[in-house]
């Protein structure tokens, strides 16, 4: 064996290839382009697995046996090599040392995959693991994002129960406490002028408890809907609000025919409320005059039109917003929901809702439901 590697580069013992049998120019070219082809592509795929493992050497299931087939490769591109070299430099021994090491390293391989084989057949089965594992990952992301919008409402929630809720509240107890001491006297004259205040204290807080009623029941998800004659919408609406138009002197002008929609007929009813009390609520100068009709369009359309203050043209969207009001609504109590619960309430029935000043004064509010009921 020293022998064998003191000679290893040796040429004297035997002739170059070409010098070896009857060679033609084209039947040697094609050997040594061919051979040194295959040892350039041999040697592009080992530079490629390396690349490769630099990139993903965290994720590799059998790094080892990723090596040891970058070396089989490799080998099989130095023996062609060789094979081109010796048609000009015969070296024959160099030769059988790469077979050798290239033998080794083949079978190291085979040993190596043959062991790896049963962990391998697992591994479309973790690739399916993971596949589950990253929807599982996005359902969760979805949950938290859920999470931090409810945590966002509930603090908004607590801003307008400590805000809006307190006044109103604190005036009830106090116009209460007031109107026990004049019983207390015995002057039921006193006692009729102030039940007056203590009412007018307990209709903000009544109002409030059920535009928040409305935004929790506006937040559930895919809620079942169900035909509604929209005309006993109206019905119900109004009868709640019969006091409240009769002290404002407002007329409602419902224009039948109303189309059924798909709907929740308490989240229905809040909708309607919430818009003919805004019409109230920010009435001009004449009594409110409000108009619900329905009109043609994409899906059963509803438009509620009032002649009220009207709102600035750069305000029209805004409104929608949560806690935003108009800029016009001076001292008028109100919480800023209202509209933003509508946006909601028609969001979760699959339409939409838009303001825009109307032609005659006013405001006029279009409802745009998904589709007809079926019959």
């Amino acid at each position: 064996m020293p022998a064998f590697l003191e000679k290893l580069f040796d040429t004297s013992d035997f002739p170059a290839r070409w010098h070896c049998g009857h060679w033609t120019s084209a039947h040697g070219w094609t050997h040594i382009i061919s051979d040194v082809s295959i040892m350039a592509a041999y040697s592009a795929i080992p530079i490629a697995l390396a690349a490769f493992w630099w990139v993903k050497r965290s994720e590799l299931a059998f790094p080892r046996l990723f090596w040891l087939f970058a070396a089989f490769i490799f080998s099989c591109g130095t023996t062609h090599l060789v094979e081109a070299i010796i048609f000009y430099h015969p070296i024959y021994r160099f030769s059988a040392l790469m077979k050798v090491v290239t033998a080794v390293v083949s079978w190291a391989t085979v040993i190596a995959l043959v062991r790896a084989a049963p962990k391998a057949f697992e591994l479309p089965g973790l690739r399916r693991v993971n596949e589950r594992l990253e929807r599982q990952l996005a359902r969760n992301r979805e949950v938290e994002e859920a999470l931090r919008r409810s945590n966002r409402n509930l603090e908004a929630f607590s801003g307008v129960v400590t805000h809006d809720l307190k006044n109103p509240m604190s005036g009830s107890l106090f116009a209460a406490e007031l109107l026990r001491e004049t019983l207390d006297r015995g002057d039921l004259d006193q006692a009729r002028t102030q039940v007056g205040p203590l009412l007018d204290s307990l209709g903000p807080m009544s109002r409030l408890i059920r535009d928040l009623h409305a935004e929790a029941l506006s937040q559930q998800e895919n809620p079942a809907l169900e035909p509604l004659d929209l005309e006993a919408v109206l019905e119900e609406t109004l009868a709640g609000l019969a006091s409240r138009l009769r002290q404002a002197g407002a007329k409602v002008d419902v224009e039948r025919p109303l189309p059924l929609v798909l709907g929740r007929k308490v989240l229905l009813v809040q909708l309607f409320g919430n818009l003919i009390e805004n019409s109230v609520k920010y009435a001009g100068d004449e009594p409110p005059e409000i108009t619900v009709v329905s009109t043609s369009g994409n899906g059963p359309t509803i438009l509620v039109r009032d002649n009220g203050r009207g709102i600035a043209e750069g305000e029209l969207e805004r409104i929608f917003r949560h806690g935003e009001r108009g800029a016009n609504t001076g001292d008028t109590e109100g919480s800023g929901m209202g509209l933003s619960i509508c946006r909601r309430i028609m969001e979760n029935h699959g339409g939409s809702i838009a303001g825009r000043l109307h032609a005659g004064g006013g405001t006029e509010i279009e409802l745009r439901f998904q589709g007809p009921a079926a019959d």
